[in-house]
């Protein structure tokens, strides 16, 4: 059955048992699984639930039996809806509703608020962005009341909020098994070998679950999740995407080539950051800031501030040395 029929057939079960829900969260594709969440209310008992259920064990056949319920307070309750009635007339306008990375067709995460006779849906691409911030306390509620399995979900999509991953809007999402696929296949540019054009590659190594990749001054990362044979790909420059260098790197992630990176942490006014970093370049500290190659001023950074948490062969630290003296 399609995902798309699961969602009729869930909502006509919920309809003949007079449960309505108040909030839909429906998460597709993520690693070959999909899920359903919602914050229903029962008016046969007059209480509210929490409903988990996996989508892919369903069919037509005793489909209640892998409905996942647990109850919600009623101050719960009151308290997302009052959130939610104060919030959601700021995204009257469809366009501030959607975040959805066009270039991916894996990890969709689509909410639906039905709230007042109006339905409000948003929708993203596997992290919840930081421009909506204020929906991150309404999913922790509810994946606080799904099976303990989600949780790990959870921490994932609320990663970019947490400031404990960074949001990529990879540019292209390949099938592909990345260590028995020939990825010439996916490279037409390969397949003339006058074309070819081997990238010097400086840097590689995986942070993360991310693989980040420094050639000819060009940013590449490339994610790649093993179980699903998905492999999502951003470059800084969109007309290299396909380009022989993307192929240079996928086919060092391949033979496990590293090169790896620095990593410094500046202190800046009591708040720390952590870096990728490349070196150091006339008087300026090259790292990898917001996924584009950025540069750091050593004439208005203390050294005090900086911390080397990664060297290599006390290289990094002998050129801070000689820069800012």
């Amino acid at each position: 059955m399609r995902h798309k029929d699961k969602k009729v057939l869930i909502k006509k079960v919920l309809k003949k048992k007079k449960e309505y829900p108040i909030i839909e969260m429906y998460i597709t594709n993520y690693y070959n699984s999909n899920f359903y969440l919602s914050l229903l209310y029962n008016s046969t008992i007059d209480k509210f639930k929490v409903l988990y259920i996996p989508v892919d064990v369903l069919d037509n056949d005793k489909i209640q039996e892998y409905f996942c319920y647990q109850f919600i307070k009623v101050k719960t309750v009151s308290y997302i809806m009052n959130q939610m009635k104060n919030l959601l007339p700021k995204y009257d306008k469809e366009e501030l509703r959607d975040k959805r990375n066009k270039n991916i067709d894996n990890f969709k995460i689509d909410i639906e608020f039905h709230i007042e006779k109006k339905t409000y849906d948003f929708h993203m691409t596997r992290y919840l962005p930081k421009e909506w911030k204020f929906l991150f306390e309404t999913i922790t509620l509810m994946f606080e009341h799904a099976p303990n399995i989600m949780g790990e979900l959870a921490v994932e999509i609320l990663s970019v909020v947490m400031n404990t991953n960074d949001l990529i809007n990879y540019q292209v999402s390949l099938n592909c098994d990345l260590l028995s696929n020939d990825l010439r296949e996916f490279f037409p540019i390969i397949k003339d070998e006058k074309k070819i054009v081997q990238g010097n590659l400086t840097f590689l190594e995986k942070v993360n679950g991310k693989h980040y990749a420094i050639i000819e001054n060009h940013l590449l990362i490339v994610e790649y999740n093993e179980f699903a044979k998905i492999l999502n790909i951003f470059i800084d420059d969109i007309n290299l995407i396909y380009s022989s260098y993307t192929y240079q790197v996928l086919k060092a992630i391949k033979e496990k080539i590293e090169k790896p990176f620095f990593k410094v942490q500046i202190i800046e006014k009591d708040e720390k950051y952590n870096y990728l970093c490349l070196g150091v370049k006339k008087q300026h500290l090259q790292i990898i800031k917001n996924n584009k190659l950025s540069t750091l001023s050593l004439s208005k950074l203390e050294r005090k501030n900086m911390i080397i948490l990664e060297d290599i062969n006390n290289k990094l630290n002998t050129e801070l040395d000689k820069a800012m003296i």
